[in-house]
């Protein structure tokens, strides 16, 4: 299932797949975020997903 994730630090949006091929070898998978390298979220997967850039934002910083 595609999810849609918004950083919480820059703003950037993202979608990420938590698909699993092999159901017994899942783990928890933190999510970064493409822009920034924040943690955005966690997959219970088998596989590594990869967040890609739906749209990038740039927070104004103090």
């Amino acid at each position: 299932m595609i999810h849609r994730v918004t950083c919480n630090r820059c703003g950037s949006i993202s979608e990420y797949d938590d698909k699993s091929i092999w159901e017994g070898n899942r783990e928890h998978e933190d999510i970064e975020c493409p822009v920034c390298g924040n943690i955005v979220g966690s997959a219970f997967t088998d596989l590594t997903p990869v967040a890609m850039l739906i749209k990038e934002e740039k927070k104004n910083e103090l």
